[in-house]
């Protein structure tokens, strides 16, 4: 009886794959935070005045800023990987906020906040973090440049896909103040 011996992969075989964990999660996130924007109309057709639309939109810079500042150095200090991680479900508790709280402006702000929390980190930290992973000694010898592509079309990729599918949900699903945010 012969046994076979496993294949192990090498860590850089490993960490080549690992940013399309990190990449999925960005365009995720980006995806999430986008998806309020074609819904801007309906809002304002809803009865909302604009000032209180655009403070929502506000409330989500304010969430991008701080996370982009303080996300990155946190980050170089205890690793890409610990602040990131929770970024997806913040997002998902700001989409739930504003998926559940259609008729609440202090619930859809807060959505707003968290929304833009989770973008601000993504950018910042899954950013630098999928630059890292797209070179050795963690993958292989990409061209220059593939970790900043790779970054920019996780996010670009997300906000398409998050604005069309919002917008189209929003005009032709049933229950178009939540469904878009509850698919994300």
């Amino acid at each position: 009886m012969t046994t076979q011996t496993p294949i192990r992969q090498s860590p850089t075989d490993i960490a080549a794959k690992q940013w399309w964990g990190v990449a999925a999660a960005m365009f995720a996130i980006a995806w999430g935070g986008n998806e309020f924007t074609p819904l801007l109309v309906m809002y304002k057709n809803h009865g909302l005045p604009v000032t209180t639309v655009d403070l929502l939109l506000f409330y989500y810079v304010l969430g991008i800023v701080p996370a982009l500042l303080i996300g990155g150095p946190l980050s170089d200090r205890y690793g890409r990987r610990v602040v990131l991680r929770p970024a997806p479900f913040v997002s998902a508790a700001g989409s739930l906020l504003l998926a559940f709280g259609a008729t609440s402006v202090p619930m859809m702000s807060a959505g707003r906040v968290l929304c833009g929390v989770a973008l601000g980190l993504a950018m910042a930290v899954g950013s630098s973090w999928l630059k890292e992973l797209s070179q050795p000694p963690f993958g292989a010898a990409a061209p220059g440049g593939t970790g900043a592509r790779r970054s920019a079309m996780s996010l670009t990729g997300g906000f398409a896909v998050g604005a069309g599918s919002a917008g189209l949900l929003a005009q032709w699903a049933p229950w178009p103040n939540t469904l878009a945010y509850l698919i994300t």
